[in-house]
């Protein structure tokens, strides 16, 4: 009887990623902040945990907020779940951002929340877009003008690799009567996340460039939460007819069915990291089914633990980020140093 892992390698990788955009997103954001009404964090549903940022806590606190988890027709997190997590507490909507549906209803509450606000906002309500690379903000900026607008042409650059927006936006409307206005922001990544399993996580969820870490780490981590969600192999059934926790031997059926084998006169070479980009993309794109890729996330932790996670987590980069202000700019261009 198969029996899946039930615990990954612990390989030698960079746990950071953090780039002088994100430094100039985050104060960029801080100036923003007196004029913001709400918040919208989007965090990628396959990875709801780990594409939570702390670092959007402290100069958004006290905003009004909703949790947008997006991509939501390519995860497998029941619903149930988060509202276990957020208890109440906070505000969340699972939206696919092309979704014209889940626009109208994302817009609604903006609506109301405009309805809520005594005296009315002259310049209308000012909402702004956060949330870590590559999780779907432009898509959704796009898509809310679109329906709120109805406009047809892109407002806002959207792309399958983490970086495409490189500065925070002038202010977009996106509906009149009520005028609602958003930034969209550029995605910001954590000056260093907290453990591997993260890391690969944010991987194949396109938040980190393929080439940061060795695609056939981050395919032995995707084969490894895949036989935890399903120990039936039925999740890569189309290579391999049996379940598996070899990498080497899945990427060996891969080369084969995607014809990345080369006989040599030492014999038979195959192209590991073609196999394992394939692999990646497939399920990244979701063309494989639904899954998920953290593993909390994947042991259904309760409220508590989610709690104490996400306690933890502020404390963490709390500790290890230290504000270093600029000697040649005024103290509100503070950079971030680890």
């Amino acid at each position: 009887m198969f029996v899946p892992r039930r615990i990954f390698p612990r390989y030698n990788i960079s746990l950071a990623d953090f780039k002088g955009h994100h430094v100039k997103a985050l104060t960029k954001l801080t100036h923003l902040a007196p004029q913001i009404d709400m918040v919208l964090e989007v965090r990628d549903s396959r990875a709801p945990i780990s594409t939570r940022n702390v670092l959007f806590d402290k100069p958004l606190q006290g905003k009004e907020k909703i949790v947008l988890y997006s991509k939501n027709d390519l995860s497998g997190v029941p619903i149930d779940l988060l509202k276990k997590w957020h208890n109440n507490k906070e505000r969340f909507v699972m939206v696919d951002c092309r979704n014209g549906g889940d626009m109208k209803r994302l817009i609604q509450m903006i609506r109301e929340k405009h309805d809520r606000m005594h005296p009315k906002p002259p310049l209308g309500v000012r909402v702004i877009i956060t949330g870590m690379p590559n999780v779907g903000k432009s898509t959704l900026v796009n898509t809310l003008r679109k329906i709120g607008l109805n406009r047809t042409k892109n407002v806002a650059r959207t792309g399958g690799q983490p970086g495409v927006t490189r500065s925070t936006s002038e202010i977009i409307r996106i509906h009149q009567n009520p005028e609602i206005l958003v930034y969209d922001t550029p995605g910001v990544f954590l000056p260093k996340v907290k453990d591997v399993e993260t890391m690969m996580s944010l991987a194949l969820v396109g938040t980190i460039k393929p080439i940061k870490i060795d695609p056939v780490m981050v395919a032995d981590y995707l084969l490894f939460v895949l036989n935890l969600q399903d120990p039936t192999g039925s999740k890569y059934r189309k290579y391999i007819k049996h379940p598996t926790n070899d990498i080497y031997e899945l990427l060996e059926k891969i080369a084969d069915k995607i014809k990345r084998v080369r006989r040599t006169k030492n014999g038979i070479q195959i192209d590991e990291i073609g196999s394992s980009l394939h692999f990646i993309d497939e399920w990244k794109q979701g063309r494989m089914g639904k899954c998920l890729f953290d593993l909390d996330a994947i042991k259904e932790i309760d409220q508590l633990q989610f709690q104490e996670n996400y306690d933890e987590e502020r404390l963490r980069v709390n500790y290890e980020i230290k504000p270093k202000v600029n000697r040649q700019a005024n103290a509100s261009n503070a950079l971030f140093e680890l």
